[in-house]
């Protein structure tokens, strides 16, 4: 259930009045879009192919939401672009987003999951970025006293994208559920893999949550897809369900 108050109704209306042109939903279709992730599946089968060959790995995200798509060309590519270098606009939608998602749908988690998160990480970049993540400036400043799980990138990194736990290093911890943040979806190794080493060092579930997922008009039945997203982006769409709750 989706939670209200004055403020986030604000918040609401800023991110229609900002973003609901050039963003939108992803979508929870069966048959149409990858019932893990929102992307386009294989033909014939309900996952897409990052999605199914990680299938039965240790440590998978126990459920996964996600706010809008974007892909390359687009004012929504741009926009998850330019929030990472600095962008005032892009910062402040970016931020808006994960604001709603997380506030407005804490009780969404806790009814698909049983529980509230008791901590939250986000997924660290495998690029060497140097200073504190942007997304994670955000987040530090929205979860507020709910307590924050160090993630850290391996001394040794192989391919970024590929679903591999040891990338990254979380120290022993004992905790029932974890929120697990994250700006763009690409593969989702990177998400997944993080996931897997919380479960490693302690935590029992993981709730993932991606402001975007990253699409490629280039690929297969991609680009028709796309072109077929016509309805603005409505803030009140819950990123774990895509239906109004």
């Amino acid at each position: 259930m989706v939670t209200r108050s004055p403020a986030l109704d604000a918040l609401r209306d800023l991110i229609g009045s900002t973003g609901s042109l050039f963003l939108r939903n992803a979508r929870w279709v069966p048959g149409v879009t990858c019932s893990i992730c929102t992307g386009i599946p294989n033909p014939g089968y309900p996952t897409c192919y990052r999605c199914a060959e990680r299938a039965g790995s240790a440590g998978l995200a126990d459920r996964l939401g996600f706010v809008t798509y974007a892909w390359p060309g687009a004012q929504s590519g741009q926009t998850m672009h330019a929030y990472k270098r600095g962008g005032a606009t892009s910062y402040q939608l970016v931020s808006s987003l994960l604001t709603y998602a997380v506030v407005a749908r804490w009780n969404c988690i806790a009814d698909r999951a049983g529980t509230h998160p008791d901590a939250w990480a986000y997924v660290p970049s495998l690029s060497g970025r140097q200073g504190t993540h942007p997304l994670a400036r955000v987040a530090f400043q929205v979860m507020g006293r709910v307590p924050h799980v160090p993630v850290r990138v391996s001394e040794t990194v192989g391919d970024p994208r590929s679903f591999n736990p040891a990338h990254f290093v979380v120290s022993p911890i004992s905790l029932r559920h974890v929120l697990l943040l994250e700006d763009t979806w690409v593969g989702g190794g990177r998400l997944q893999s993080v996931s897997a080493a919380l479960k490693a060092a302690g935590v029992h579930q993981v709730t993932g949550l991606s402001m975007a997922r990253w699409l490629d008009p280039n690929r297969g039945t991609t680009k028709p897809f796309v072109e077929g997203l016509g309805e603005n982006f409505d803030p009140n769409v819950c990123p774990y369900t895509g239906a109004h709750c």
